[in-house]
């Protein structure tokens, strides 16, 4: 169990950090890592409570999912940045890993101590449901196990073939029987309207129709759009009114007003949230009706004490000296650190409750509600904006996942404090691999690649450095943005449409449109969640072989 844990927590990190950075969008490792313990049990022919074994084996591993993920969304914002200087971190891999391995350490133990002190109230008092720990749960006790494990042995071995006659028999000097791209559209012109080259490009294709169909209208719809308003609204508006002004300084600032409006909308909500909670809070002795609500209250000084018990104290203690030295190694002054840490912990809190109520680790919002404020309230530096963005992203997402899996933990009737070495352990283990992992994709396919564009981190660097672009360009970016909200469509994901190389966001669209053919699509989820795990883990043997 021990080293299955560690095999598959490397697994996790390694693929969520090159997804992450392949495309705009992470799901939850969480139950394709079910499958794979289930499929490796039954090869093993294990039989003593293989669903206690299998939940501590994905509580662990999972871990590393969510924390290359928090890493790959925020961490390449310095590469867009400061080229120069992340590439001088690059250069010298020993000192490169050490540093996102001293980030991912800090904010990643810091997020498994908050979720220690809060679980008692979130998952014994307060009965949140956190439905990817109940979805893992079903998925362990489901009867037909067996069937899934194989349909994803087959995606899988599938998903590797294909990549090994598309890309595989070069390193063995044969003739690729399958090409890189296949051309749909060539690039046109028609007045002012630029058609964009369309193709297909067959090296990520499997695993972009994959996430495709196991994100459905999620991400079909905007990337749509965004394709769309590449043709129909930004281009015009280019040439017709901005024509000083080159199509891709003209994109850069568009995009930058979108990303504005989604930080001032997250500035607007994220307030109104805690202010919510505060006022329930202090209305409670009026309202004997819901004598219990102050348990909801993320600022509330009980809520905290009452989970923070003699061993939780002593961790802090211990947790705040690391903390101290490895930002304090990065010049961040002791306000800035208590800033930071203050504001991590009121966050990460209210990441976890949403996370128990809808299932959803919303990093992005809390990461720019922390680093935006600093950024004016402190002398700053990129490193420094960006590590505090990240730090809050992996905070918050480390938590949401500890909490998933003591929901797990619960239902399961696992030993708890057996869980909790197992998720240190799978904390260790990803904090040890993330820089490794980063070090080699981002040398060997280059970050702003079609391989690994890192569109969310892109957009944090348009929104840190806006300053540098057309105000009135960035207010129609801004408006249409507003527009995208106003009708609920995720504007991060439509950015990903207008920013995206064109063959990433026809691979994603076209597997959400394979949805629509499918009355079941849960039925054949676990076949295309072979498939992304197939081709991810060919593109790092790819990116390992060099």
């Amino acid at each position: 169990m021990l080293l299955l844990s560690i095999i598959l927590s490397v697994f996790s990190t390694a693929v969520m950090g090159y997804i992450s950075m392949a495309v705009p969008i992470g799901p939850w490792i969480a139950p394709m890592l079910v499958l794979i313990a289930s499929l490796f049990f039954r090869l093993l022919t294990i039989k003593n409570d293989t669903n206690k074994k299998i939940a501590l084996v994905v509580s662990s591993a999972s871990i590393g999912g969510i924390l290359a993920t928090a890493c790959g969304f925020s961490f390449p914002t310095l590469f867009f940045l400061d080229p120069e200087l992340f590439n001088s971190w690059l250069v010298q891999p020993v000192y490169f890993v050490t540093v996102m391995a001293g980030l991912a350490f800090t904010a990643g133990w810091f997020g498994v101590w908050v979720a220690n002190v809060i679980e008692e109230r979130l998952i014994v008092q307060e009965n949140y449901e956190f439905p990817i720990g109940q979805v893992i749960y079903k998925m362990i006790e489901a009867q037909q196990q067996a069937r899934k494990s194989l349909e994803l042995a087959i995606g899988f071995v599938g998903a590797m073939l294909f990549s090994f006659f598309q890309s595989g028999l070069a390193y063995l000097k044969y003739t690729c029987h399958i090409p890189r791209f296949l051309v749909l559209v060539p690039r046109m012109r028609f007045g002012v309207l630029h058609i964009p080259l369309t193709q297909v490009d067959f090296a990520i294709f499997p695993m972009l129709l994959a996430i495709g169909f196991i994100a459905g209208h999620l991400i079909t719809v905007p990337l749509f759009v965004g394709a769309f308003a590449k043709i129909f609204v930004t281009g015009p508006l280019n040439i017709w009114f901005f024509s000083w002004i080159s199509s891709v300084e003209f994109l850069l600032a568009f995009c930058s007003g979108m990303v504005i409006a989604g930080a001032v909308v997250g500035f607007i909500k994220t307030p109104k949230m805690f202010l919510k909670k505060v006022k329930k809070f202090l209305d409670k002795k009026n309202n004997q009706n819901d004598i219990n609500v102050c348990n909801d209250v993320g600022m509330c000084s009980s809520m905290l004490f009452s989970g923070l018990t003699k061993e939780c104290a002593l961790e802090l203690i211990l947790l705040l000296a690391v903390c101290v030295v490895f930002l304090t190694y990065f010049d961040f002054s002791l306000l800035t650190q208590l800033y930071l840490l203050f504001f991590t912990f009121m966050c990460t809190y209210q990441v976890a409750v949403i996370a128990g109520k809808i299932g959803l680790a919303q990093l992005g919002r809390f990461a720019t509600f922390v680093m935006v404020p600093a950024m004016f309230l402190f002398n700053l530096d990129f490193v420094q904006i960006v590590f505090i963005s990240t730090f809050v992203q992996i905070a918050g997402g480390v938590c949401a996942d500890v909490l998933f899996s003591r929901k797990l933990g619960v239902l399961a009737n696992l030993n708890h404090r057996k869980l909790q070495c197992y998720q240190y352990l799978g904390l260790l283990v990803s904090v040890l691999a993330i820089g490794i992992v980063f070090c080699v994709l981002i040398k060997h396919f280059g970050l702003g690649s079609a391989e690994l564009f890192a569109q969310k981190a892109f957009a944090r660097r348009l929104l840190i450095d806006v300053k540098s672009f057309n105000v009135y360009v960035l207010l129609l970016g801004f408006m249409f943005g507003w527009l995208l909200k106003f009708i609920r469509i995720h504007p991060m994901l439509v950015l990903g449409g207008l920013l995206m190389p064109t063959a990433i966001s026809l691979g994603l669209v076209l597997g959400g449109v394979l949805t629509l053919f499918y009355k079941e699509k849960e039925e054949v989820v676990p076949f295309w969640s072979g498939v992304f795990a197939g081709n991810s883990v060919w593109m790092l043997i790819k990116a390992f072989m060099g």
